[in-house]
């Protein structure tokens, strides 16, 4: 078979032994050979060789990998009315405007409603955030003034909290008998049509489908990560359902898609209606749909909920805004014995934990597991990890936990947790990058797509930079440099999936995995880096263009 030898002005392979390249040999999916171009050729002189100059003026990096995102849900909320307060990238590469303040928010809500020619069709929003409009929330009022009889559902950008108008309660049956901790009242006690948390069960999947599209949405998903230069992304609440994991396992291994994709069964979802063994028999059958496309990952435990959400568990002094703790979602002794059985059996976990207080809890049941059944190279996870403190880092290290931190929440909150939530002095450790990499704690950056959009290079700009919406540089210590930033959003990705021996950088019998970007990250300006453009990827050897 013929060998492929891709040339770039620069290829960065982060490779140790590799000082610089400018040539990448790929056989059969695989990298063969990396270097100079002339020692290349030479190298592999007498060999069946194809010289592919497509490249030649771009840069080639790893492929990025996304290592926390809810990717079937990017391309589902793609085909929605957008009313986040940041433009929103569509699949066809256009975006959808922002709405920076709430009557951008209710005249595209307005909008969407008219354009909708069934008057008896859910008009289902995306993408609110109220701490990026002033503060201003929305109410069951304000839904009513756009349709009486329409049931409306705004989804917040966070994925916690939802608002409805009074035709979407009543098609939900929620009214004033509900008494669930998620359904939000104000101080008179009347309804404001704010449903937070576990309380989002009593609409979403009965009366509200966010996942609509089916494999669609996958397909849409796929482009969307081609379109920001994955080839790798994840799924880390894959909630299985009859017949859908093998619709989604054959849509990923089809050639045409242009991604591979980790998927994480979400147990805390799991566990609701069915025993321990059961769950632990499903994920067992899981492993079986495992192909180079599409594998099994982590499996997910959640723990609390969000911090701009004010449901994050929070320890002393609480949120600087008066509002009362958060929620456990999974309480640390129920997950503790929800977990044992399958870290004895040796999968990996993934906790998610915003708040300190639900951090401390994690690294705590982490301990006991260990403790309990000691294990070499578990590589357990805790996810997004906006509050440790360094005490919190120096036990991670301790104990080998790996941290994937959210790195988006610099950008997008970072002002409100100074202001609102947990205070300056806390914000300054927010998603703290820096002490993960001056401790040497294993770690990845991440989007939690569709909480915040998919863009690697955004993502990388928001760790080296720590810039707030409004300029605001939020803890200068916890910056990281741009090599820093690429390894965590590549290798160290790959790492945290316990894959890192296939994939993440591109080094000899590794997969051929490269995104083809306009410009080195490592050689621009800081402030540059999200403005680089993403030219095409390659999967396993194959290109996957992202021209018109």
């Amino acid at each position: 078979m013929s060998i492929t030898v891709f040339v770039a002005r620069s290829v960065v392979t982060l490779d140790s032994a590799v000082d610089f390249a400018n040539a990448v040999a790929v056989q059969d999916g695989r990298v063969l050979h990396t270097g100079r171009l002339e020692e290349v050729l030479s190298d592999l002189q007498g060999q069946d060789l194809v010289v592919n100059e497509q490249f030649a003026d771009q840069v080639i990096v790893p492929g990025f990998i996304e290592a926390h995102s809810h990717i079937q849900g990017e391309g589902a909320l793609a085909r929605y009315p957008w009313v986040g307060a940041y433009p929103r990238r569509a699949v066809d590469g256009s975006f959808q405007p922002a709405c920076p303040t709430i009557d951008d928010v209710i005249a595209r809500l307005h909008k969407a409603h008219e354009e909708l020619k069934d008057p008896t069709e859910t008009l289902v929003a995306v993408g609110f955030d109220k701490s990026m409009v002033g503060d201003a929330t929305i109410t069951r009022h304000m839904l009513d003034a756009i349709s009486e009889s329409r049931p409306i559902w705004v989804q917040q950008s966070n994925g916690h909290v939802g608002h409805a108008n009074t035709a979407m309660l009543n098609k939900a049956g929620v009214d004033d008998s509900n008494t669930e901790e998620g359904v939000h009242r104000d101080e008179t006690g009347d309804l404001t049509g704010e449903i937070r948390e576990l309380s989002l069960a009593l609409f979403l999947g009965k009366h509200v489908n966010l996942n609509d599209g089916g494999e669609a949405s996958i397909w849409d998903g796929g482009h969307l990560s081609r379109q920001a230069g994955c080839t790798m992304v994840t799924e880390l609440a894959f909630r299985p359902a009859k017949g859908e994991t093998e619709a989604y396992a054959a849509v990923v291994n089809n050639p045409q898609f242009p991604v591979r994709v980790r998927f994480a069964p979400l147990i805390t979802f799991m566990s609701v209606r069915k025993t321990p063994e059961q769950v632990f028999a499903q994920v067992q059958e899981l492993e079986k749909f495992s192909s180079d496309k599409f594998a099994m990952g982590p499996l997910k435990f959640i723990s609390d909920g969000s911090i701009q959400g004010r449901t994050a568990r929070m320890r002393w002094p609480g949120y600087c805004c008066g509002s009362p703790n958060g929620l456990w979602l999974g309480d640390p002794e129920k997950l503790y014995q929800q977990m044992l059985p399958f870290h004895k059996a040796g999968y990996q976990i993934a906790m998610h934990a915003n708040g300190d207080e639900a951090i401390e809890a994690g690294v705590g049941v982490f301990h006991r597991l260990l403790e309990t059944h000691p294990r070499f190279d578990h590589r357990h996870r805790l996810e997004h990890v906006q509050m440790a403190s360094d005490a919190m880092f120096r036990r991670m290290k301790s104990l080998g936990i790996c941290v994937n931190l959210f790195a988006n929440h610099v950008y997008f909150w970072g002002d409100t947790h100074r202001h609102d939530t947990m205070g300056p002095a806390k914000a300054r450790h927010l998603d703290a990058v820096g002490t993960a990499v001056r401790m040497g704690i294993p770690h990845s950056i991440h989007s939690d797509a569709p909480v915040t959009p998919l863009a690697p290079r955004f993502t990388m700009w928001c760790a080296v930079n720590r810039v707030t919406s409004t300029g605001h540089v939020l803890g200068e210590a916890e910056r990281i440099s741009a090599l820093d930033a690429l390894k965590a959003m590549t290798i160290g990705s790959a790492y945290l999936l316990h894959c890192d021996d296939e994939y993440g950088s591109i080094e000899v019998g590794k997969f051929a995995d490269f995104a083809v970007l306009d410009a080195d990250p490592c050689a621009v300006d800081p402030m540059e880096i999200k403005d680089i453009s993403v030219l095409a990827t390659v999967v396993g050897g194959v290109v996957h263009s992202n021209a018109q």
